[in-house]
């Protein structure tokens, strides 16, 4: 059966069909062009509405600060024009105590007041506010006030000058500590503290001497060592320098039985054990650091003590870097990819009791460091002991140093190195 037009009923179902689609396309290409209208006239209402309502959510956003010590100024009392520019008057922020430039300044007046609308200065007025509260300059805005009630730098302690040290140091990742008014307790303290914390605040203790749960456990076993070498280097300043008037002075006796008990074997697990040695040790830290607070000894800020336990600190820095940098044992065997990590972590140990005593160190002896122009080398190496302080891998490699491979034996040495050789440069002062 045909129809007029000539077409079988299947020709016309294909043409029905072919209509059909053109006919909903058209009407999807129409929606999709009523869609977009309508998105882009609420984003035209929308930036319209943000941009006349900035004012009023600024209104809306609270007093701010103004320039004078704890003045607030409601932002209803704002002029309405922009205010003068800076740049054309001669004060400076020092002198005004503006705020950060990314923060926009009330107006500045000669005898700020609540809540009231102010002129802003001539080019030949002065403004001057209570010293007591001055605002940080653009440097220092991101970090915290510094604490009152600090004693002065007199006896070698924190001052408001040495907490912006501190927070200076801290872009870095630095921070430098707020010491004691007496002189070397904070030393004696961080001391006791860092082997404490092997001792009883690590979880199992002390691991070098443990029989079973050591032998799985090499990577803490040999941080430890290298903590208990730089104690044993400490304790040993401590008694030679830092705690006598010169040479014809006394040896303090506990410093004494402390250096002597650091220097039982680590690994010894009875009569006595290591822990036992190093317990005793630290009780003997103890009783000479109530003998600091009670004025019965006396740590002594000098120039040649400092040197002398940069100098110390520098011949054990020498062998650790050796231990770093060869790829052979003492008997000629190659260093293994199960050994490296030993010596990796004995660094470790010891960068950790280096980079803490001398933060201390930087602050006691500013006045030293100042005297022999040294206190950008330490700053460099506490950055540098930094640096080796957040190395930490999940697993130790030791590949060629031109290999794919890290070899994080020299990754480490890198900052070391640089620590070492500064610390000889500081000696030769």
């Amino acid at each position: 059966m045909t129809v007029r037009s000539g077409l079988s009923p299947v020709g016309i179902g294909r043409l029905i069909f072919e209509k059909r689609r053109r006919l909903t396309l058209v009407g999807l290409a129409a929606l999709l062009i009523l869609v977009l209208t309508a998105t882009g006239s609420l984003a035209i209402q929308k930036h319209t509405l943000s941009g006349e309502g900035s004012g009023a959510d600024a209104a809306k956003s609270g007093p701010t600060l103004s320039h004078g010590p704890l003045t607030l100024q409601s932002s209803s009392s704002l002029p309405d024009h922009q205010p003068t520019p800076l740049s054309s008057s001669p004060l400076t922020p020092h002198q005004t105590g503006s705020a950060p430039a990314e923060v926009q300044p009330a107006t500045p007046a000669k005898e700020p007041t609540h809540g009231a609308s102010e002129p802003s200065p001539s080019a030949g007025d002065r403004v001057t506010h209570e010293p007591a509260a001055p605002a940080p300059p653009k440097a220092e805005a991101e970090h915290a006030a510094a604490p009152t009630g600090v004693p002065t730098a007199e006896h070698g302690v924190a001052t408001a000058e040495h907490a912006g040290e501190a927070a200076d140091h801290g872009e870095h990742g630095v921070v430098l500590p707020e010491i004691s008014p007496i002189a070397g307790v904070t030393f004696v303290e961080t001391a006791i503290s860092l082997m404490e914390y092997e001792l009883h605040g690590r979880f199992l203790g002390w691991r070098p001497n443990d029989l079973v749960i050591g032998r799985f456990t090499d990577n803490i076993n040999y941080f430890q060592l290298g903590v208990l070498e730089a104690m044993r280097f400490t304790t040993l300043r401590l008694k030679d320098s830092l705690t006598r008037m010169g040479e014809a002075d006394t040896y303090d006796p506990d410093l004494e039985d402390a250096l002597n008990l650091f220097m039982n074997k680590a690994t010894l697990f009875w009569f006595p054990s290591a822990e036992t040695s190093y317990g005793e040790a630290v009780e003997h830290l103890k009783t000479f650091l109530t003998k600091l607070k009670s004025g019965r000894r006396s740590f002594y800020y000098r120039t040649d003590n400092l040197l002398a336990l940069i100098s110390s600190y520098g011949d054990l820095l020498g062998n650790v870097n050796k231990s770093l940098a060869v790829q052979t044992k003492a008997d000629g065997t190659v260093i293994s990819w199960f050994e490296s990590d030993d010596y990796f972590y004995y660094a470790k140990g010891v960068a950790h009791v280096l980079y803490e005593i001398l933060k201390v160190v930087r602050v006691g002896y500013k006045d030293q460091l100042i005297t022999i122009d040294a206190i950008d080398i330490l700053d460099e190496i506490l950055h540098e002991l930094h640096n080796a302080e957040i190395m930490d891998p999940w697993i130790i490699l030791n590949s060629d140093l031109g290999g794919f491979f890290a070899n994080h034996r020299a990754n480490l040495n890198a900052p070391l190195s640089e620590v070492a050789h500064l610390m000889t440069v500081m000696s030769r002062f």
